[in-house]
């Protein structure tokens, strides 16, 4: 369910030219061959899922989905943001991977997270 919230949140109308103009998206399976390798080099071993990283050209990790603080790794995952702190740490992520985005983006990204039905 989780999972597929968060792909529906990139596709969605208004989201998906923020995503796109910022980011190349691109999904695995982890339980396939090789995905469960590459969530772990992403920082996300026992982070549940979903589980989602920003990387750099280069595959090094910029922000991943486990927000700093308390407890294991799965319960820190965000996993497809709803809650406040959840949204809060997705947008830092978003700042932190893509510095130069305009604030009338992050706006977009942030309106439809925070009224998203829950």
């Amino acid at each position: 369910m989780w999972c597929g919230n968060l792909e529906r949140f990139i596709e969605t109308p208004e989201i998906k030219p923020v995503i796109d103009k910022w980011f190349v998206v691109a999904s695995l399976t982890v339980q396939e061959i090789g995905g469960n390798e590459v969530m772990a080099q992403a920082g996300g071993a026992f982070a549940g899922l979903p589980f989602f990283a920003f990387l750099d050209e280069t595959g090094k990790t910029i922000a991943n989905s486990t927000r700093p603080g308390g407890g294991s790794a799965a319960i820190r995952n965000i996993g497809h943001p709803v809650q406040p702190q959840e949204v809060d740490w997705f947008l830092a992520m978003v700042k932190k991977a893509a510095p130069t985005i305009s604030p009338d983006e992050i706006l977009v990204l942030e309106n439809w997270l925070r009224t998203q039905k829950k």
